[in-house]
């Protein structure tokens, strides 16, 4: 499994419920992963309200100033941010607690099904009627669930594309479907760059993908060896 990283609101991924798992880093001999869970959330003090972290079923509070990295788990990725402790102990309800503090922006990691390599090919997308001249674009990496696409023109998260490519003698896109998914940044020659999932892939598609991918990282390893030699 791959993972890639990402720079998220913290108000917008935050709720009561979720899983946490709080990895303590210092001190010494407080080291390791407890399970605990967001009890409540304060944005405007950026305070966040933690049940208090247990290891093996049994409460740890875990001291003012420990150094830790707290780890918000959600159904398709983690959500992570390094703080300290600032307090553990009961609130009013006599619940067992650890208030810690949050940045605005906390860093996502989300799991990638599919091995993404770096390479550049060619290719055209639509966004609409099949009589609409098509636009090129490159890609910066592929995989068999998508690509990150280099482009001239604004495109919105959640836009539905079309693209065309020829991969190779055998293996060919021709209208398939996508969904933009992330904006990637901006070139200085003023080009974007968007995150682009493939949809409605069946598995035929999804099997000949995999093997172009596989096939092409052998060969830039390949590459890459006779350079050096």
């Amino acid at each position: 499994m791959q993972y890639y990283t990402e720079l998220v609101k913290a108000s917008d991924v935050i709720r009561p419920g979720q899983s946490v798992i709080v990895e303590v880093s210092s001190p010494e001999d407080l080291e390791g992963e407890y399970k605990s869970s967001v009890h409540d959330v304060d944005f405007e003090r950026n305070l966040l309200v933690l049940s208090m972290p247990s290891f093996k079923g049994r409460l740890v509070p875990l001291p003012r100033g420990t150094r830790c990295t707290v780890k918000i788990v959600d159904s398709s990725a983690i959500y992570t941010f390094r703080t300290a402790v600032l307090e553990s102990g009961r609130d009013e309800d006599g619940f067992p607690i650890t208030k810690v503090l949050f940045p605005n922006r906390l860093r996502k990691v989300q799991r990638r099904r599919f091995k993404r390599i770096k390479i550049f090919l060619e290719g055209f997308y639509r966004v609409s009627s099949k009589d609409e001249p098509p636009k090129r674009f490159v890609t910066r990496d592929f995989s068999a669930g998508g690509m990150l696409m280099v482009v001239n023109d604004i495109l919105t998260v959640g836009q539905i594309i079309y693209v065309t490519m020829d991969l190779d003698e055998n293996l060919k896109l021709v209208d398939q479907p996508a969904r933009i998914v992330r904006e990637a940044g901006i070139l200085e020659a003023g080009e974007r760059m968007y995150g682009v999932e493939f949809l409605n892939v069946s598995p035929f598609l999804e099997k000949k993908l995999v093997t172009f991918v596989f096939r092409k990282e052998i060969e830039m390893r390949n590459k890459e060896r006779g350079d050096i030699e």
